[in-house]
């Protein structure tokens, strides 16, 4: 456990913010790897079972989160009053961030293994369960969305 935290950390605070999550979902995944030791083949590569085990608990709270939000949206209580003070406008780097949180989580998570984690197309598909094919696909497709969510033309490197 003290020697792949930092890198369960590290994955879990591509895709959450807050200190709470993360130690949350750091002891979800402790908890499956404590569960699931007897599954570990000394000849595997168990830094990335680990990052897979890592990602697909991210996948499933995002999930959770997302449907909890609609869930709020549709049944929870309105809003009241207005806001008094206007939002401020984010630069482009709080732009950028608002647009990947709002990718869907297939395309979000091998973007950030990619360009945050600048893991391999190969190391995303072992992770993830993914062909390398359908990681390309899901690269492409969230650089475009992106793209078109910031407004912008600019190229993205492979």
């Amino acid at each position: 456990m003290n020697q792949f935290s930092p890198m369960v950390f590290r994955l879990i605070s591509r895709f959450f913010r807050t200190r709470e999550d993360v130690e949350d979902i750091a002891q979800d995944v402790f908890l499956k790897l404590f569960a699931r030791i007897g599954q570990v083949r000394p000849d595997e590569n168990f830094p990335g079972w680990l990052a897979r085990v890592t990602v697909n608990t991210c996948y499933d709270e995002l999930r959770k989160t997302r449907r909890r939000k609609e869930a709020m949206e549709t049944y929870g209580p309105e809003m009241v009053g207005e806001q008094t003070v206007a939002p401020r406008e984010p630069d482009s780097l709080g732009k950028a961030w608002l647009a990947l949180q709002r990718l869907d989580p297939k395309l979000r998570i091998p973007l950030v293994l990619k360009e945050v984690e600048e893991m391999s197309v190969e190391e995303i598909a072992k992770t993830m369960g993914l062909t390398q094919t359908n990681v390309k696909v899901r690269l492409f497709r969230a650089r475009k969305k992106l793209q078109s969510m910031l407004g912008g033309t600019e190229e993205h490197s492979k």
